[in-house]
């Protein structure tokens, strides 16, 4: 093995994933004109290049699990008008998503944890956990941009959350 070799073998381990407040350009959210609709202005996210860790990106909120109970009972109302949400903890809890999901027409949307990439400032310290953040995700990077979420469904989650939404590398759960 050549020295050039040995060293940027012992530089690639060093590699860490940025907490600076500088926004890297991989993380910064890009819309673009969609390939999918000729006759209708809708906009796609960009997706970054794969994770270098080999992992998927994740898009979304960094969340707390209140937030979401939260905004779950909201959609259920919105939902199901008129309807009485049963007086049960656990029921919300198992379908804040659904009704979320339901209420803003999402494709995807789920819970997962990430590792951050760019800076912490918008994050709050309850969503971050052992160097993992609880995220409310409404893209992956292996979905085709025609599904990702619209600008009016980001904005409409990020009014109710009070932060901007942002790409995070996934934590594979073993």
């Amino acid at each position: 093995m050549t020295s050039t070799t040995s060293q940027l073998e012992q530089s690639l381990r060093g590699l860490q994933i940025s907490k600076s407040d500088s926004q890297e350009t991989s993380t910064v959210v890009q819309w673009v004109p969609s390939k999918y609709s000729s006759d209708v202005s809708q906009y796609v996210l960009v997706k970054p290049p794969r994770a270098p860790c080999g992992n998927r990106w994740l898009f979304g909120f960094p969340i707390v699990r209140k937030e979401l109970w939260n905004m779950g009972t909201i959609a259920f109302h919105h939902v199901w008008p008129g309807e009485t949400l049963p007086d049960n903890n656990a029921y919300i809890a198992m379908n804040s998503l659904t009704f979320l999901q339901v209420y803003l027409d999402l494709r995807l949307c789920t819970l997962a944890g990430g590792k951050v990439v760019g800076d912490l400032k918008n994050i709050p310290s309850e969503c971050v956990t052992s160097g993992e953040v609880l995220l409310l995700v409404l893209w992956r990077n292996t979905e085709r941009e025609a599904t990702c979420p619209t600008q009016d469904q980001v904005y409409s989650l990020e009014m109710k959350l009070e932060r901007p939404p942002g790409w995070w590398v996934e934590v594979p759960l073993f």
